[in-house]
């Protein structure tokens, strides 16, 4: 029952901040996405005995994010997304330390789908950036990088383990790529609550690939 409910108190702020989107009820936001990652922490942290630290602070920094992203205005935006930046440059890490020697052909096999996306979202995006380019170029650039680690350690390591990250990645640019196209192209109503699904789920696939990995290392 203790090791339950974390995973119940996950979901449940989950389904508050989905139904505070839905609803547009700020009131519901402001309390539920704080606790998203706390819970989420909750959850690693009594399903191991040894944290990892680079996830703890990968974790941290994406609580951050969330916080200054709930804020209006420019300024709240760039500093959540260099949080989030942060987060994704501890997560690197975490998956460089699992990967063996690089080869050259592998690495270029990895890196292609998400040059791709990259390129893809860079043309239609770029001229409504404005003054964001940076930030945002930056940022697109760190999250490709950690598709491509997350490919280049499953191509090394064909485990199912593996593949939960390739997958939560890539939900997690799907997620960070909707809201780019959301708020610099063509918005949508439905946007906002996508984006909050596929990055819960982003976020907890990477929490599983931790925790599985821990197991089978």
């Amino acid at each position: 029952m203790k090791k339950s409910l974390p995973l119940l108190l996950f979901i449940s702020v989950c389904i508050i901040d989905f139904l505070g989107i839905y609803f547009k009820n700020q009131t519901l936001i402001y309390v539920a996405k704080p606790l998203i990652i706390v819970s989420l922490f909750w959850y690693y942290s009594v399903h191991t005995k040894t944290l990892n630290k680079l996830f703890v602070a990968g974790l941290f920094f994406s609580f951050l994010g969330d916080v200054f992203l709930l804020g209006k205005g420019e300024l709240y935006f760039i500093v959540g997304l260099g949080f989030f930046l942060a987060a994704h440059v501890f997560y690197i890490i975490m998956v460089l330390k699992h990967i063996a020697k690089v080869k050259m052909n592998q690495l270029l096999i990895a890196s292609i789908p998400y040059l791709m996306i990259f390129l893809l979202l860079l043309n239609l995006l770029y001229e409504s950036l404005g003054t964001m380019k940076i930030p945002v170029i930056a940022y697109a650039m760190t999250i490709s990088v950690f598709g491509t680690i997350s490919l280049l350690l499953f191509l090394q390591k064909k485990t199912k383990t593996n593949l939960l990250l390739v997958i939560g990645v890539l939900v997690f640019i799907t997620s960070d790529s909707i809201l780019a196209i959301n708020l610099f192209h063509k918005p949508q109503p439905f946007y906002p609550l996508l984006i909050m699904v596929t990055y819960v789920l982003a976020q907890f696939l990477i929490c599983k690939f931790v925790l599985k990995q821990k197991t089978t290392s």
